[in-house]
């Protein structure tokens, strides 16, 4: 309900690295879900809580609301306000937000398979990045340990699996090919 398919970053597949113009098309969610998107744009700034932006660009829902605080972290760093280490935090509280999510209302996916695979969507690119930032994954290793990850992984897979299937359209077959190059980069962090 929230995947916004027309706006679209790309991915290159051979770096998982973000693309301007070749790579995997990857739709953004709500006003906050997806790399460099923020208050409903690309390149977006993240408003304060309460401030006139923030009241035109709420989050739609519960997930959104994940990804605000998340991106707000992210803008923070921008500004010079926070630390690559409150980002590396951030990363952490946005997974287990995700999963508390799935397991907490199951209403919200139930009635939104899209959300569903976003979900699961985000949750493998959030660990993908944690696994390819330098620093990352040793700093998270009390806070996030690999047995946790793989537990995020596994329900992000089913997550997204259930909400390719219930997805309606050719949306989100964009989504499918993802899946696969994030096992060919992440396979011994997803199989473990």
């Amino acid at each position: 309900m929230y995947i916004n398919w027309d706006v679209t970053i790309r991915f290159d597949p051979n770096s998982v690295l973000p693309s301007t113009q070749h790579g995997i098309p990857v739709p953004s969610y709500g006003n906050y879900g997806g790399p460099n998107y923020s208050a409903g744009e690309e390149g977006g700034r993240t408003p304060e809580f309460g401030t006139a932006d923030y009241l035109a660009h709420p989050p739609k829902d519960d997930l959104d609301q994940l990804f605000y605080a998340h991106d707000l972290v992210y803008q923070h760093l921008r500004d010079g306000t926070a630390t690559v280490l409150q980002t590396f935090d951030a990363d952490a509280k946005l997974l287990e937000g995700m999963y508390a999510l799935t397991q907490s209302e199951p209403a919200l996916f139930a009635n939104d398979p899209e959300a569903l695979l976003y979900e699961g969507f985000a949750t493998l690119g959030i660990l993908g990045k944690i696994e390819t930032t330098p620093g990352e994954s040793e700093y998270l290793q009390t806070t996030l340990p690999p047995a946790e990850q793989q537990l995020f992984a596994a329900a992000a897979i089913q997550s997204f699996e259930t909400g390719l299937t219930e997805t309606p359209g050719n949306e989100s077959r964009s989504l499918h090919g993802a899946l696969h190059v994030f096992e060919a980069h992440f396979g011994d962090l997803l199989l473990a």
